[in-house]
């Protein structure tokens, strides 16, 4: 009898403890890149990539959340590009870990939770991995216990975490009891990586499969429509002949079919003279009938060729369309070099227009977050991770609002006529801006205005494709529409979280 694997469950805490002890080898590595990665078997995971100078090596960390993924593990498996993630809340993680050196990892006793200390030039940053939940969670923060990005907000009737927020740990009586053995002989960190490796490419085979076959069957069902549409064709293209005859016996006889008849009757030559009854339009001579079918004829045999090519086509799209679904059905998950096979599957799909072509863009548009360092607008970073700009002079404003800025974007100034900067949120396409990033560039647009130091003070916003410079307006100067209104007061806490995130003094 074959003895049953470990269950498919996240690290208890015992074995989180034993995955933490091994991992405190790695103080002392440097960060190279923090960045979330996308994967088909779940929530986001964060891989840590780490330096080791002393062997001049890259080490990667795993971090997985949620449910029975949860772990924390060095990984062998190298992640393809496209399947990093990338944005504000991204690149402001890699900013504030980049350079930084592993001085720590904490594992609190009997918790499925554990701790990365990191130091380097921005201060000490903490990163705060929980693995208890349906999704888990990280949280970054800086040397106050404020949030500096996570990978989720949190609001439940016990905490609340979101960007700015001071982090607090779940309440111990929240923890879930420990649930089984350990399952892991040292090492344990490959092992940790093996298991959960082949549970997530499992999964990931078997969601690729799925959409592959899905469409194959989709693109099958259709071809051998098409292919018996094309048969019918061929059956009428085959009538050619036969239209001929019958106009052939037409001709013959018309001489005595008198005028507005609805029916002739001429001897059948394939029915050894026996009568045959051909309808009749009244209305027209029986010789233009006849000419008529004639033509039809031609046509016909005009189309054949056509619709041979056609049929031909579609009967080889069937065959090539069956044989891929064969080659699929033959997979599993345990094929030698399966990604590869579904690859190639997946492009031949693609050729076969069962699948979407990728898209091919001839050239690069510069993402909405990435701005030439040449302009140098004041710049922040919101509590959501969407990066802020604000004019330093009327001149700046202009390019600002006029040039830089995307028609999504969010354009406030402070409101009553008072002289500020312009202030303008990148906003990725089809996103909007929540309470929490407006409140924000408000602050910032009445810290960067003649109302600065006012306890309460309005500031007007519309997308920046609302915003219009009529000939004759002088530097800085718009005229906005469609606009709103928030009243802003003076939030010190606020304001300092942005001016921090600027990464340099742009307090005036």
């Amino acid at each position: 009898m074959q003895r049953p694997g470990p269950a498919a469950r996240g690290l208890s805490a015992a074995e989180l403890h034993d995955a933490t002890t091994a991992l405190r080898s790695l103080v002392g590595t440097v960060v190279v890149d923090a960045v979330p990665v996308r994967t088909a078997a779940g929530p986001e995971d964060l891989l840590l990539v780490l330096h080791a100078a002393d062997q001049d090596r890259k080490v990667f960390v795993q971090i997985a959340l949620g449910s029975s993924r949860a772990r924390v593990a060095t990984t062998t498996r190298r992640f393809a590009k496209a399947a990093l993630v990338r944005g504000p809340v991204q690149d402001l993680l890699h900013r504030e870990l980049a350079g930084s050196r592993l001085v720590e990892v904490v594992h609190p006793t009997g918790e499925r939770r554990c701790e990365f200390v990191f130091a380097g030039d921005r201060g000490p940053r903490r990163l705060a991995v929980e693995l208890f939940g349906s999704r888990g969670l990280w949280a970054l923060v800086d040397a106050g216990q404020r949030v500096l990005a996570l990978s989720r907000s949190v609001e439940t009737a016990v905490r609340t975490v979101r960007p700015g927020d001071t982090y607090q740990p779940p309440p111990a009586s929240g923890e879930p009891r420990d649930d089984g053995a350990r399952r892991f002989a040292a090492p344990v960190l490959p092992a940790i990586d093996a298991f959960y490796a082949a549970l997530d490419l499992a999964l990931e085979f078997t969601l690729e499969h799925e959409r592959l076959s899905l469409a194959t069957r989709r693109a099958l069902q259709k071809a051998r429509a098409k292919a018996d549409g094309m048969a019918r064709g061929l059956a009428d293209a085959g009538r050619a002949q036969a239209l001929r005859t019958q106009a052939d016996l037409m001709l013959a006889f018309a001489g005595g079919v008198p005028r507005g008849a609805s029916s002739m009757s001429v001897p059948d030559p394939d029915h050894d003279g026996h009568p045959r009854r051909i309808e009749l339009d009244p209305a027209r001579p029986v010789i233009v009938q006849a000419q008529a079918l004639y033509d039809k004829a031609r046509r016909l045999d005009a189309g054949r060729a056509i619709a041979e090519r056609r049929h031909a086509e579609a009967s080889a799209t069937v065959l090539a369309l069956a044989a891929i679904d064969d080659r699929l059905q033959a997979l599993t998950a345990a094929t030698p070099a399966v990604d590869e096979a579904l690859a190639g599957i997946a492009a031949e799909l693609q050729r076969q227009g069962a699948l979407p072509q990728p898209k091919v863009t001839t050239r690069q548009k510069q993402p909405a977050a990435s701005i030439p360092r040449a302009e140098n607008y004041r710049r922040f970073v919101s509590a959501e991770g969407y990066q802020i700009l604000v004019g330093r002079d009327n001149e700046q404003n202009d390019r600002l609002t006029l040039r830089t800025a995307n028609g999504n974007d969010l354009w406030l100034h402070v409101g009553g006529g008072r002289a500020g900067s312009h202030v303008v949120v990148r906003l990725p396409k089809q996103k909007t801006a929540s309470l929490e990033t407006l409140l924000d560039a408000a602050v910032l647009a009445v810290h960067f205005s003649k109302a600065r130091g006012e306890s309460r003070i309005d500031v007007i916003y519309t997308h920046r494709k609302h915003v219009k410079k009529p000939k004759g307006l002088p530097a800085g100067a718009v005229v906005p529409s469609q606009t709103r209104t928030i009243t802003v007061r003076a939030d010190a806490a606020r304001l300092q979280r942005l001016l921090d995130s600027a990464g340099g003094d742009e307090s005036n």
